[in-house]
């Protein structure tokens, strides 16, 4: 009924998704891409696969995650979704990307649409609910599909263990407690960088680690 398609794409790895259901709707998620062949891979998807893209959804609103938005908007004709506490990280991001040595070829400062909250977002047969998970920034999001089993969880989680937080430990090891932990075993955890897992693994790993 849906399917995930994962690209990774710039310099930091990113994990871009393209999630499509069965009658063609698709929502892209973090579109990392950065240069021509990077979007023509993409491009070159979803018109394989006959996909109608019907919106842009950010996990979070840094750079590398947002690097492709201009011309997914453009190319189109979608509009932009992330929570409004990142509003100000998509403003910094081009020139916090110059830290890394990256240069975005196309700047995408603002989106076209701010949640605040958990809302429930629905794009055709798609039909997101909103995990507000803050911690990676104050606006980072994962993105949950109970009838498919499937999350999306940008950098709250790192390639099946835990992600990284600039609000300190702590906070990220409430957040993934209390709203990713809580979720099916089988929950398809698909991260913003490096490889996905299930829920059941998460739970593994916290209690090897024994986190508080």
């Amino acid at each position: 009924m849906y399917k995930v398609k994962r690209f990774v794409f710039n310099k930091m790895a990113e994990n871009s998704f393209v999630l499509s259901h069965e009658n063609g709707d698709a929502v892209i998620i973090d579109p990392g891409c950065n240069n021509e062949s990077e979007r023509r891979v993409l491009s070159d998807y979803i018109e394989k696969e006959s996909l109608t893209p019907l919106s842009i959804v950010l996990t979070h609103g840094h750079f590398d995650h947002i690097m492709g938005a201009s011309f997914v908007a453009g190319k189109y004709g979608i509009k932009s979704w992330v929570h409004i506490a990142d509003k100000d990280e998509m403003v910094a991001a081009a020139q916090a990307a110059i830290v890394y040595d990256i240069k975005m070829e196309h700047a995408y400062p603002q989106a076209d649409n701010f949640f605040e909250g958990e809302p429930v977002l629905k794009f055709g047969a798609l039909e997101i609910h909103v995990l507000h998970t803050p911690s990676h920034s104050k606006g980072s999001v994962c993105l949950y599909l109970p009838d498919a089993d499937l999350l999306f969880a940008g950098d709250t989680i790192y390639n099946c263990t835990l992600g990284f937080s600039n609000d300190g430990f702590a906070s990220l090891i409430k957040v993934i407690r209390e709203k990713i932990l809580v979720l099916p075993p089988f929950t398809m955890v698909y991260s913003g960088h490096g490889l996905p897992c299930k829920i059941e693994e998460l739970r593994l790993l916290a209690s090897v680690r024994r986190l508080p």
